[in-house]
Formats: structure tokens, sequence, C-alpha cells
């Protein structure tokens, strides 16, 4: 997974749990000016990569970046926030895909909607856990989770969630721990990004 072709991608978009609006309420936000700064991807979407392959992730207060020789082809909108003292980050696009490689976090983003991630933190690393869109929906099929959502024909019957933010954060809140709903085989684990000196 050295070089990440974006059609290739597209596809995971479907594979996790999308919603028409944002995952947290105003009161739980929280400002992290400690995150900014360039990050290195070492694991994406659960699997080992090689960061000199790919562009180094830019986050800049509500922003994460992506740039390839100095030109921006990726930005995404992100907000913190604190549920229970848990760390979660909603993400949503604002504009992805122009350069020739695209980490799948971007391909995610294909659409204009909300996800969510858990995120962990020290001052060296920073790691999202996005929550499991299967685990979700057999738990809408069998009764256990109850949030409203529309089935998407046009994208093999995957659903976009139009619960509402107050409904998400109770549901983060419950199951914030639960190793299930966000399980560490879709993780991205960054590193700071140390630039290589020249030669």
């Amino acid at each position: 997974m050295k070089r990440v072709l974006p059609i290739l991608l597209i596809g995971l978009a479907g594979c996790i749990v999308q919603s028409f609006h944002p995952f947290y309420t105003a009161k739980s936000k929280v400002a992290l000016p400690q995150l900014n700064g360039e990050w290195d991807a070492v694991t994406a979407w659960g699997n080992k990569v090689d960061a000199t392959d790919l562009p180094p992730w830019r986050i800049s207060d509500n922003e994460i970046l992506a740039c390839e020789n100095d030109s921006l082809y990726s930005r995404i909108h992100v907000t913190f926030f604190k549920l229970g003292g848990q760390l979660f980050c909603d993400s949503m696009a604002s504009n992805t895909g122009k350069g020739s490689t695209v980490p799948s976090y971007w391909a995610w983003h294909q659409r204009r909607v909300h996800t969510v991630s858990k995120v962990e933190t020290n001052v060296n690393s920073l790691t999202f856990i996005p929550l499991d869109l299967d685990w979700l929906t057999d738990r809408l099929a069998t009764g256990k989770v109850s949030l409203s959502y529309l089935v998407q024909p046009e994208d093999d019957k995957r659903p976009l969630f139009t619960a509402k933010s107050a409904d998400w954060e109770e549901f983060l809140t419950t199951y914030a721990n639960n190793t299930d709903a966000f399980p560490t085989n879709h993780v991205y684990v960054l590193k700071r990004h140390t630039p290589i000196p020249a030669k």
C-alpha cells in the first residue's frame, strides 16, 4: 500500500458511518492547537504504510490538509469534541482527491457528509479509530440501537444516517469504550513529521 490510487479507495467511503448531521453539539467542541503541524501516516486502515511514499497530513486548527509537491489537493474540515472524557473527531469533506496519491482517509470524504472517529493522542502520536459500520448496522437490524437513517439503493443499500446531533452524542457516550463499535482493525496511526535532513 505504498502508492494509494483514488479509484481503488473510493469504495472505502461506503465502509464507514456517514451522517447528514454532525456527531456533536456546540457544548462538546474542544480546541486542540497542540495537534497543529505535520503528521506522517504509519498505519492506514489497519495496514502499515511507508510514510515516505505519502504526503504528510497537515493539521491546522479545524482542517486536515494534504499537499503534494507544495500543491494542496485535499482539505477536510474537522471538529474535535469530548463526551464523557473521550476525545472524538467529526470530519467532513471540503475538497478531495486531486493528487496522484490519496490516503484512504481522504477517500472516505468523497461526499460532504460527516464521519466520526475516536481519537487517542499524545505529544508525538495521533490515532483515529473509526466507528464500525458493520457493527452498527447489525445493532440496528436487531433493534439494539435506534438511530434514524435513509437507505441509499444506488450505494449497495448502505445507510446515510439522519440522526440528530444530540442522538449521536448519547450513542457515542454509551459506546465510546466498546471495542466492537470502535475496532482497531481499521485504525489510522500518525506520528509527528520529521523532515529528512538534506544531504
